[in-house]
């Protein structure tokens, strides 16, 4: 690839623009583009369009030929041979300024519900850094006399259109940014986002594929849905937590054969999710810490021990149905505390309960937590 130049004689000045013509050959796309909004677009159509009208709006360009607007315009007349195309050459203060009107420029463009969730991502970091130069700003204020850098000249030509401006939680205000409902349907989207990235690094591309399918062709519900079932199967085939890996083999061969199995917290159908990185959940033990003692060592020692694919044991305590009517204002603060410990709204507020009942009984003792059955929950 060439180098890009500017044609002779041609200045810029802090965000003023040239409009020139120059090789699109010459052009790179912006690296933030296909993170964004994907590799391989498909633009048969808009190469029909440009060979019929033989015209394209400009494209925005760096003064380095980095393209910020017009990707897909740019792969249409490369397609159709063009040897120069017409461009807006802009000066940006710095890459964070580059980001902004990358997505600005995207604005109106059909998105999948995962390119909405990767802007939101980016949105962030655009209001990030622009919280971190008002502090500065600030502290400038308070030091009259001292002089202004070239760079932040250039920033007063650059409003960023600050998320904070707005009111809401933050992923209310990334919701409302992007299109993509409420901040909960946002929560949801953004997780289901982050297992395509973890899986396409692991190399499970099928599973990448398939969730990537049901989150931009069904819905974002859908999609959580599915990503909560595939981390359940990754979990049954043995995907721990990270840190806490069995010392010893648990492979199965028999399912039947317990008095074979070996033993251990991982094949236990006692255990359910992770607390986090060093502790899990039990019905029997409630908390358990997995760091002076492995979840096989306890396995091993445990008398409540029960193979995961034994039949389910019966409950030693009678249960009964509970419906609570929260108010709907309490429900995202509800779900978002659940799900620092890991569980879910019910689970959490049936333990909250049964501590506040029983508070000199051990969580081994406390009746209905031993079974590990959860009452009905809505908001």
């Amino acid at each position: 690839m060439d180098d890009f130049s500017l044609p002779p004689n041609t200045t810029t000045h802090n965000l003023a623009s040239i409009f020139s013509e120059v090789d699109p050959h010459v052009l790179q796309p912006h690296p933030r583009n296909s993170s964004i909004y994907g590799k391989d677009e498909d633009v048969t159509e808009l190469v029909n369009l440009i060979r019929h009208t033989q015209s394209v709006s400009p494209l925005v360009i760096t003064s380095e030929g980095i393209i910020i607007s017009g990707h897909r315009r740019w792969q249409a007349v490369l397609q159709l041979g063009w040897k120069r195309v017409p461009v807006e050459v802009r000066n940006f203060p710095d890459k964070i300024a580059e980001l902004q009107t990358l997505l600005l420029e995207n604005a109106n463009r059909l998105k999948t519900r995962e390119q909405k969730v990767r802007e939101g991502q980016a949105w962030l970091e655009v209001e990030s850094n622009a919280a971190k130069k008002r502090m500065s700003e600030a502290g400038k204020k308070s030091a009259p006399g001292k002089p202004d850098r070239e760079e932040d000249k250039g920033m007063e030509n650059f409003p960023y259109l600050c998320l904070s401006s707005t009111k809401g939680t933050t992923r209310d205000r990334l919701a409302k940014r992007v299109g993509l409902g409420s901040g909960r349907t946002y929560s949801k989207a953004a997780k289901v986002v982050e297992f395509i990235d973890q899986q396409t690094s692991l190399g499970h591309q099928e599973i990448a594929r398939e969730l990537r399918q049901v989150l931009n062709s069904k819905s974002v519900d859908a999609a959580y849905q599915f990503f909560k079932e595939s981390k359940k199967k990754d979990s049954d085939r043995g995907a721990y937590p990270r840190g806490l890996l069995p010392t010893v083999d648990c492979s199965i061969t028999d399912s039947k054969s317990c008095n074979q199995i070996a033993k251990s917290c991982w094949n236990c159908q006692h255990r359910l999710e992770s607390v986090d990185n060093q502790s899990i959940y039990c019905n029997k033990s409630g908390v358990i810490n997995l760091i002076n003692k492995s979840g096989d060592e306890r396995g091993r020692e445990c008398p409540d021990w029960r193979y995961k694919y034994s039949p389910a044991e019966p409950l030693k305590n009678p249960t009964f149905a509970l419906q609570l009517l929260l108010p709907l204002e309490w429900q995202d603060k509800l779900e978002e505390t659940a799900a620092l410990l890991d569980t879910d709204a019910a689970t959490w507020v049936k333990n909250l309960i049964g501590a506040n009942l029983f508070p000199k009984w051990s969580l081994d003792t406390i009746p209905d937590l031993k079974t590990g059955q959860s009452c009905s929950l809505s908001g």
